[in-house]
């Protein structure tokens, strides 16, 4: 009977489980050597196809022959353009890598924006409490002498 855990995990052709991989430049050359493995193979099973089929092409009729040619051509050049593939994905990711180094860089400048404002804001704080300090003795004193004045048509005293 297998555990559930060890169910979910993935075993290699010898049955034993895999380190994890963790590092991105392991899974990068993972994949380029995947990629790699995969245009050879192809290759061979196309050269194999183009030996077996050039002994068998003399027998068949003459439409077959050619078709055949073309088909084998075609996928020997699909084949041959497919190492400029991975030249791409490396563009791609060196692409994406930077553009999150920028993001990284972008963050770091608003960080540093945000607390040189954070500075401002508690520096500003004493004059705002004696702005309103002054405006509340300023309409104490408007205040007081409105009372203390005379007011027109009484007797000065």
């Amino acid at each position: 009977m297998t555990d559930q855990g060890d169910a979910d995990q993935i075993t290699d052709e010898s049955g034993d489980v895999p380190p994890q991989i963790t590092d991105r430049s392991e899974i990068h050359g993972l994949l380029q050597s995947a990629m790699q493995e995969f245009l050879e193979r192809t290759r061979a099973v196309a050269n194999l196809v183009g030996s077996v089929g050039s002994e068998a092409l003399g027998s068949m009729p003459e439409p077959v022959p050619a078709t055949f040619t073309r088909m084998l051509r075609s996928l020997q050049q699909l084949i041959d353009q497919a190492p400029p593939l991975t030249a791409e994905f490396d563009i791609l990711i060196e692409e994406i890598h930077a553009q999150r180094l920028t993001m990284q860089a972008l963050q770091a400048e608003l960080a540093a924006f945000d607390h040189q404002l954070s500075v401002l804001e508690s520096s500003l704080a004493p004059l705002e409490g004696w702005t309103h300090q002054w405006a509340r003795m300023r309409q104490s004193l408007t205040e007081t002498l409105q009372a203390a004045a005379p007011k027109p048509g009484s007797p000065a005293g």
